[in-house]
């Protein structure tokens, strides 16, 4: 019986190159089909101004596949033909990339060379934000100490926040707070981490949080505090941490 293959989908030939660069690509091979790409006849029909600019906005991409590669030899001749804060088409520089994969080494190469850490992609991530969710705990303090503060939405960060206590994902917490973020941060309905660690009745969690420099006394929209809920549902080892009476 003969059964008919299906078609193709079809490709844009603008981007058709770019599945050359595989990310196996290392080095001096990677140099090579990044400069056949960039000579391919796709560009012949453009003005030199046009090519420029295409190969303009080509670079930060090669940039970050360079990153994930590891492979500093590759970025180094990149660099010298782009700025370092450059993005590709999602906001995304080199500097984001390393500290999505946890790259400490290549992070301080980057600083060394003047690249900042406080930029954000069209996702509104920035570095920081980025070791954060990934808990690069010693990259976190580098980028600190380099000037890197959270500076995501503060509902926004109360809302991730409490995703992360309803999670028990202690560690993401921990990272939080080694980037300062300031713990009792509200969620839209005016609750923090600590409503959430009460509601969920996790002592461990809420041990944490007033390590971090969290508080009970804050008051959500409906004017209840961590303090209250941990009364109403009789949560006495939370009251103990609280160091309220039970």
């Amino acid at each position: 019986m003969y059964v008919e293959e299906p078609e193709e989908e079809p490709y844009d030939p603008l981007f058709l190159p770019l599945s050359k660069l595989d990310t196996k690509l290392r080095n001096r091979q990677f140099l090579r089909t990044m400069g056949e790409v960039l000579k391919l006849a796709w560009l012949t029909d453009k003005t030199p101004e046009d090519v420029e600019s295409i190969h303009r906005k080509l670079m930060p991409s090669f940039a970050c596949r360079c990153v994930e590669n590891n492979d500093f030899l590759s970025l180094q001749e990149i660099l010298k033909h782009m700025d370092v804060d450059a993005g590709n088409y999602d906001g995304y520089t080199a500097m984001h990339i390393a500290c999505e994969t946890g790259n400490i080494d290549m992070v301080i190469q980057l600083l060394s060379i003047g690249a900042t850490c406080q930029l954000t992609t069209r996702f509104g991530y920035t570095p920081l934000h980025l070791a954060i969710k990934d808990k690069h705990f010693d990259l976190i303090k580098i980028l600190m100490q380099h000037g890197a503060r959270v500076t995501q939405n503060p509902v926004r960060i109360g809302m991730d926040l409490i995703k992360a206590v309803r999670a028990k994902d202690y560690r993401l917490m921990h990272a939080w707070f080694l980037a300062g973020t300031n713990m009792n941060q509200c969620d839209y309905n005016g609750q923090t981490a600590l409503h959430a660690a009460v509601e969920k009745r996790n002592e461990l969690m809420v041990s944490k949080l007033l390590q971090y420099g969290a508080t009970p006394e804050i008051a959500d929209i409906w004017g209840r505090t961590a303090a209250d809920d941990a009364r109403k549902n009789n949560l006495h080892d939370i009251l103990v941490l609280f160091n309220l009476p039970i």
